[in-house]
């Protein structure tokens, strides 16, 4: 099975009274970000618009939101980031973690690669230990970005991603951008894939096998294991039944009292 990559850029509102220095949040999560805004998402008829590769420890490459009829939408603030998988963040956030069969439930939690030229966009890397709370590893300090103050942005609007040293697969870009505050409308933009120029992933390395002295091992475990709970099996029969001789003999007792 191919190991799938996916961008994850996400942006989110800021203005001069609720998060001016950057997005709360190191991962998206309609649901929160629904509540921040009192407002359920809508559309803003973003698109994007993507390079059909990329190279695994080569050059940066634009990654473009725009408008699906050339027009400029006005935004206020970013948070971006690259993950592993190829499903969009923000449909694995929903989803509880530990949901069974779902192995990215709650979002996927390693960011890869990294983003570049941040501080001419007034974009900054996302602080560490808001990541660290959500559970999320970051190959580099730009591999999640945020804007470092409210912006005045409009699209098409680019940022160039810098892909990890090592192949990842295709990726896949995820977006949500906000129009401004709270109450005002914001999407997240339908997803897009990258390929690799060196194709697919490689493999998990597959578990070591087990040689035959640590089978009888584990035979010989799985017998002393047997063994102990038959013990304490017959235990707990032969202290059911004294209990039960003894409530019986108290009983007879009591009836030749009276």
């Amino acid at each position: 099975m191919h190991l799938l990559q996916s961008v994850a850029v996400l942006t989110l509102a800021a203005t001069s009274l609720a998060f001016p220095n950057g997005a709360p949040r190191c991962k998206i999560t309609e649901s929160i970000i629904a509540a921040g805004h009192k407002l359920q998402q809508g559309s803003l008829g973003l698109v994007m618009q993507l390079p059909a590769s990329y190279t695994p420890g080569g050059a940066a490459i634009p990654i473009t939101v725009a408008a699906a009829n050339g027009s400029a939408v006005s935004f206020a603030g970013v948070l971006a980031y690259v993950t592993p998988g190829n499903i969009m963040d923000s449909s694995l956030t929903a989803v509880p973690i530990g949901t069974p069969n779902v192995p990215s439930a709650g979002g996927i939690m390693q960011h890869v690669g990294t983003f570049a030229n941040l501080a001419a966009q007034n974009l900054r890397p996302q602080t560490a230990a808001v990541c660290t709370s959500q559970n999320v590893t970051n190959d580099a300090d730009a591999s999640t970005i945020t804007h470092s103050q409210p912006l005045t942005a409009q699209t098409p609007f680019t940022v160039m991603w810098t892909p990890p040293a090592a192949n990842a697969g295709p990726v896949t870009v995820n977006m949500v951008i906000s129009s401004g505050s709270s109450r005002t409308p914001w999407q997240i933009v339908p997803s897009g894939q990258i390929q690799s120029t060196a194709g697919a992933a490689p493999a998990a390395p597959a578990a070591p096998a087990t040689t035959p002295a640590a089978k009888k091992n584990n035979n010989k475990k799985t017998k002393k294991n047997k063994a102990k709970k038959a013990a304490k099996g017959a235990a707990a029969k032969v202290l059911n039944a004294v209990k039960a001789a003894a409530a019986k003999a108290a009983k007879k007792a009591k009836k030749a009292k009276k």
